[in-house]
This record gives structure tokens, sequence and C-alpha cells, in this order.
């Protein structure tokens, strides 16, 4: 296996070298137990984290109308709190494996009817799929749902469809459990791509299998669709979140000591300084949003990352902690009378 890679690819002949992983979507192992169990765990363990507290929304892309309905089933069991529902078109049967589809259809839409007070059935299944998209965009009848939880949708599982043309900015992350190619996962990629002040620096994805195919699928897609100048199209890793907010906190730092004082204990005399640190503090507060929604919680300030090239292993420790920051905190509002 030491000779095989882990990615399949196209020779200069055009012939196709499989990879590990080619081997592992034809023996079917992403369809186990243990592969559903944990993909659902992560997203459950993550998910106060990477939706704001469920402020925001997440698409879960699988790769067949089955996969669906077993992931359904297992986030009702797992996560009944969780606001869960699938959409996959009804009148194609692309599984092949004698899975129950109406029966598993007149569930959902059960759930769904029960969950938000609706009244939809199977024939009337197209209208379910509008009041989804209009619940998950926040549109009438539903533009302050932000202020109604218990109205809001968490997590819409499809295999298709929404992974192209639908639009919110209240959709920031993208889990998929299948294999995108080329347009489709600019178009898919896409549909988290509305940012939405501090607290949707960039949209989210997360793919849970053939990792390494899917990353290879993704450079040659962005090579392709950006003429090879994929400028600003990835956000920067936690690593460099966390070496960025060192660098600005030691400015601020440097700032006040220069101005003689210690500890921030007070603000700086001079308007120029303060206008500096108000500078500074919003650049901060910029890297820690994107931090937190890449994992940083203030309880760990210590972080280690593998490089990617030489697999060595490195730690990063914030150069600040939670108490220093909320005095950080404290001193900005006093730029503003304490509002």
């Amino acid at each position: 296996m030491n000779e095989v890679p882990m990615a399949g690819f196209l020779n200069g002949d055009g012939s196709y070298t499989k990879g590990i992983e080619d081997f592992l979507l034809e023996n079917g192992q992403y369809r186990t137990d243990e592969h559903q169990k944990t993909v659902v765990e992560d997203i459950l363990e993550n998910w106060e984290v990477i939706s704001h507290g469920r402020k925001f929304h997440g698409i879960f892309a699988t790769s067949s109308i089955p996969e669906a309905v077993e992931y359904y089933g297992r986030f009702k069991s797992q996560a009944p709190d969780l606001k869960v529902t699938a959409l996959f078109d009804p009148s194609i049967d692309n599984n092949g494996t004698g899975i129950a589809k109406e029966e598993a259809l007149a569930e959902i839409i059960a759930d769904y009817n029960a969950r938000f007070h609706q009244t939809f059935t199977i024939p009337t299944y197209g209208k379910m799929k509008k009041d989804i998209q209009l619940r998950l965009a926040h549109k009438r009848p539903y533009e302050r749902i932000e202020r109604m939880p218990e109205e809001q949708l968490d997590l819409l599982i499809v295999v298709d469809q929404m992974l192209t043309g639908f639009d919110s900015k209240w959709l920031n992350v993208l889990y998929l459990d299948k294999v995108l190619r080329y347009e489709s996962i600019i178009q898919a990629f896409s549909r988290t791509n509305r940012l939405f002040g501090p607290e949707k620096p960039f949209g989210s994805i997360k793919y849970y299998r053939a990792p390494y195919t899917m990353e290879q699928n993704i450079h040659a897609a962005v090579k392709l669709y950006s003429g090879d100048k994929p400028l600003g199209m990835f956000a920067v890793k936690l690593d460099k979140n966390l070496e960025n907010m060192n660098a600005v906190f030691v400015e601020i730092r440097n700032l006040f000591e220069q101005a003689g004082i210690y500890n921030f204990e007070r603000l700086p005399a001079e308007t120029s300084e303060k206008k500096k640190f108000a500078t500074l503090f919003k650049d901060f507060n910029a890297y820690l949003e994107a931090a937190k929604v890449q994992g940083f919680v203030w309880s760990t300030l210590t972080y280690s990352f593998a490089d990617e090239e030489s697999e060595e292993v490195h730690d990063i420790e914030l150069a600040l902690d939670e108490k220093i920051y909320k005095v950080l905190v404290l001193r900005y509002k006093e730029l503003f009378g304490g509002g």
C-alpha cells in the first residue's frame, strides 16, 4: 500500500491510476454504520460553535437517497432537539436498495409538519421545499425568524437539491459525505459564500468522504474556474489566525507600554493612540471571530499543527488569555463612552 497513492490520478497517456480511496469507494466502506455514526458525532460535537449558537444554518449533502434517509434517522435519534429535515426528488430512484422511499418521505414530512405546524403531504411536497427555502433564507413569511429560534431549521439533508441556485446569507456551513468534481464543487461551495458581519467571516466546508480525492478535486476545480489565480478564495486556517492574533496583541501591548501604561489599566491619552488602538482591536476581533469558527476556545490557549509537507508538529500558544481580552474589551468600550 505504500506504493499506492491515497487519491487516484490521470496519467499523461489518459489512463487512470487508482488510489486507495478508489478502492474504499468501491467496497462500500463509507456506507458502514461506523462511518455514518462518526460523521453525525462530529457534526453534533461542533454544531454550537460552527452555527454560532444556532444563529446560522447548514446543509448536509449525501451520496444517495438511502443515505439521506439513514442520516435523517440518525440525527432524529441522536439529537432530537436539533431541527433537521431532508429534501430529495421523490420521483427518482437512484438507490437500487429497495428502500421504502415513500414511507421515509411520509415520515420526514410528518416530522416537519409537527415541528413547524404545517400541513404538507406527499402531493404538496413541492410546497414544502419552497417553505424550507424561505425558512433558510429568512424571507417572507420568515423575515424575522432569527428572533424565533423554535421556528428556525438547523440542518437540511439533501442529495442534489439546493446545491445550485439557492442563496442565503444565513447558511454558513456545507457538510459533504459525497465526492464532487469541477463545476459541482464550485456550485456547492458557493452556497456558503455570502458573508454576514463579523460572525460569518467566511463559509465553512467539511467533507467526510475520500478526503484526499476531494482535496485533489478542489484544487483542480479552483484552477480551472479561477484561471489558476484563486486569490482570496480560501480563508486562512486556524494556525495563521492564531499567529495574526498574537502579532496584533503585541502591537496593542507595545502601544500601551510606549504610552507608559502597563497591564492595560487605562487608555492612552493621545487621540492618535486611541485611534490606533481602535483599529488594532478591530483587527484582533476579526481574527478571533474567524478562529472561533475554526474551533478556538478560550479554555485552550495552545494548539498543535502538523506541517502539510514535512508533517512535523509545532505548537502555537496564544499570547493572552480571556481575562486580558476582557480588559481590552473594557478599554475599547471606554473609547465610546462605555457603549
